[in-house]
């Protein structure tokens, strides 16, 4: 099965989302569990996750995963913000474990005037904390490849391949891949050839088993801009032929893709129709 879908709204309540991916003939989708604007994460009540369960079951949507919220900064250097930063990170997976999601992507963050590398550190010893506190119950934190703007750190595989090298946990790690941040990063994945450098460097550094989920974004910037600026797949400066690439790659043959275009004009429609006929090009 074609495990793809995009990110869904939850507006009341969490298990709406999967109506609207029924509605969009999704088979995999993304959701935050809270506000991802606001420290407090919601707490449910045995109803909320009772009613998300049932929704998913009764749903066509056969993987569901969460996004962190925005605030969380896990290789601060700040102690009040870190501090909140786990607490908020821990009530996460939390969350995410009561209602039984696979995974929780997370962006690795720290300060924008660090040495990169202490962040990476940080992020790791946060991790370690976090995972010391709360015990496995089968999420998965992913650990989201970043375009490098601002404070954002894992633009680089090697950076990622030093945060799961520190974590003692370590098998509770993965990675979520995203079309817009590695191009935007200096990976050019908008050729043959750079698609297949980019995945020979992931597959030295972190490993491809470690690729969890995909986020499938054209970007509106060019390839090693640093900035972050999702476009519909096919109008941006990635290109409609890189998705056939990505959706025909047998080695993420089994990888939830998701989208994360703009929500405009039901162009999730639109763009998941033209995935599922890139996925089947030749």
């Amino acid at each position: 099965m074609l495990l793809l879908g995009a990110h869904m709204s939850t507006a009341g309540g969490l298990h709406t989302a999967f109506e609207r991916g029924d509605a969009l003939g999704c088979t995999a989708i993304q959701i935050f569990t809270s506000s991802p604007r606001q420290w407090r994460g919601r707490d449910l009540s045995q109803r909320d996750v009772e009613a998300f369960r049932a929704a998913w079951e009764a749903s066509s949507c056969r993987e569901c995963f969460a996004h962190d919220i925005y605030l969380t900064r896990l290789g601060t250097r700040d102690p009040a913000i870190l501090g909140r930063s786990r607490t908020a990170f821990a009530h996460e997976i939390r969350t995410c474990q009561r209602l039984g999601l696979s995974a929780l992507v997370m962006h690795p963050v720290g300060d924008v005037d660090a040495d990169e590398r202490a962040v990476l550190d940080r992020v790791a010893a946060s991790l370690d904390a976090v995972f010391e506190a709360v015990p496995d119950e089968g999420t998965l934190v992913l650990l989201e490849t970043t375009a490098g703007q601002g404070a954002n750190v894992g633009y680089r595989f090697e950076q990622l391949a030093r945060i799961i090298e520190r974590v003692e946990q370590s098998d509770r790690l993965g990675i979520c891949l995203d079309t817009c941040h590695v191009f935007a990063a200096g990976y050019d994945i908008s050729t043959e050839a750079g698609w297949k450098s980019m995945m020979t460097e992931l597959t030295k550094t972190v490993g491809l088993e470690r690729i969890r989920a995909v986020h499938l974004n054209d970007s509106q910037k060019p390839c090693g801009s640093r900035v972050d600026r999702h476009e519909h797949i096919g109008r941006g400066r990635i290109g409609e032929a890189a998705f056939r690439r990505v959706m025909r790659d047998r080695r993420l043959k089994g990888v939830p893709k998701v989208l994360e275009t703009p929500k405009e004009n039901d162009m999730d429609a639109v763009n998941l129709a033209l995935l599922r006929k890139l996925a089947k090009a030749k």
